[in-house]
């Protein structure tokens, strides 16, 4: 057996056929990489099942798709990043193939079991479902086979879903992650979505703390708020995503050289680096590490050490609850990223604040995170001494 996190266990990943890795290895039959899941919430393994190496008609390739399979879930399973058990379906998994024939909806709830994403974009799918079962219903299409989805069917469904431009677009991009785990069955030909644009959206002003209002919060949570309090300040500094932080374990902390290990996630990548801690900081890592013993999540139940992961959602209610509902405050908690953002483009410029934050580029920087990109542009505009005469 496999120990994995969170008290879970597995037994070894096996591949059917056997010999998969000979020359005489036959891709005339399906292939399968398979293993039982044990978490102690349940009384009952599950068993899953892992094909998408099948669409590889070379033994070769097929060999080396398994191969690379093979090493993504067992890394994904180490790390802590996949639980069979979270993922949420009608159809019991590894009994039930893709098939072109399917219905829409059997279809993509079956493809929704089998993609592996983080837990926040699993919960969004199923609402998706939710919605698009009865799109569905709506539009007549209850029999209607996925093989036969087009592009118009597509639209017409992210039609009758999204009742705003930027909802539109979010439901696009769930339901592209469904129908790109469709192709990769070979249940359909092509990805319908790809042809679908983006509709243009309103992009508003980010609401942030003022100087005041920064001094009124850090007042108010360290009186009533204490744990709170730390945590915001550790994460104000961290240049790290929320989900990130509720990762973090005691083994990943080294604060003998100020840094901790997180696992950052961009879209199906996941790679494992080493955040720093500044200065200003420290003495909130040191405060909450104090009250950690070994294995412990560092931000658990109440915010605080303890064996339980929490969800990042827990901690932008806590805000909405406690200090925006409390005390009248505009901004968001995921807005101290931006803000904090902004204040290291002030100080290092923006190549510095995006490798803070784990970009690959500036774009985010750019075009998301520094509040005050539009009023630099202006001062710069507004103070040129460029006399016609």
């Amino acid at each position: 057996m496999i120990t994995l996190p969170n008290g879970c266990t597995c037994s070894k990943l096996s591949v059917s056929p056997k010999n998969w890795q000979s020359k005489s290895a036959s891709i005339g039959t399906d292939w399968f990489i398979i293993y039982r899941f044990y978490d102690p919430r349940y009384l009952k393994p599950k068993q899953v099942m892992v094909k998408g190496m099948n669409r590889y008609k070379e033994l070769d390739e097929r060999q080396e798709a398994t191969k690379k399979s093979l090493a993504e879930e067992l890394e994904k399973l180490v790390k802590g990043e996949l639980n069979p058990f979270n993922r949420v379906s009608n159809i019991k998994a590894g009994n039930v193939d893709l098939r072109s024939e399917m219905p829409i909806i059997e279809a993509l709830k079956l493809a929704n079991q089998k993609v592996t994403v983080s837990a926040p974009t699993q919960r969004d799918l199923k609402y998706l479902l939710i919605h698009l079962e009865k799109a569905v219903k709506v539009l007549g299409l209850q029999t209607y086979h996925i093989s036969k989805v087009t592009r118009k069917t597509v639209k017409m469904l992210l039609e009758e879903i999204s009742s705003t431009p930027d909802r539109f677009n979010k439901n696009r991009s769930y339901l592209m992650i469904l129908f790109s785990e469709l192709c990769e069955a070979e249940a359909i030909e092509a990805n319908p979505l790809r042809d679908i644009k983006k509709k243009k959206v309103t992009k508003h002003l980010r609401d942030v703390l003022s100087p005041e209002e920064r001094i009124t919060v850090n007042q108010y949570l360290e009186e009533k708020y204490p744990s709170f309090h730390r945590f915001l300040h550790i994460f104000f500094h961290s240049g790290a995503r929320i989900s990130e932080l509720l990762r973090v374990t005691e083994s990943d902390m080294d604060l003998k050289n100020q840094r901790y290990k997180v696992i950052v996630q961009k879209g199906r990548n996941y790679t494992q680096v080493w955040k720093t801690i500044k200065d200003v900081a420290m003495p909130y890592w040191l405060s909450v590490m104090e009250e950690c013993v070994k294995g412990d999540f560092i931000f658990s139940v109440g915010l605080k050490p303890g064996a339980k992961q929490i969800q990042p959602y827990q901690v932008t209610k806590r805000w909405y609850r406690l200090v925006k509902k409390k005390i009248g405050i505009a901004a968001d908690f995921y807005s101290l990223k931006h803000l904090h953002t902004t204040e290291v483009v002030d100080l290092l410029g923006e190549k510095e604040a995006a490798k803070h934050n784990e970009h690959t580029s500036t774009a985010m920087v750019v075009g998301i995170y520094d509040v005050k990109q539009g009023s630099r542009k202006h001062n710069k505009i507004k103070n040129l001494d460029n006399k016609f005469a």
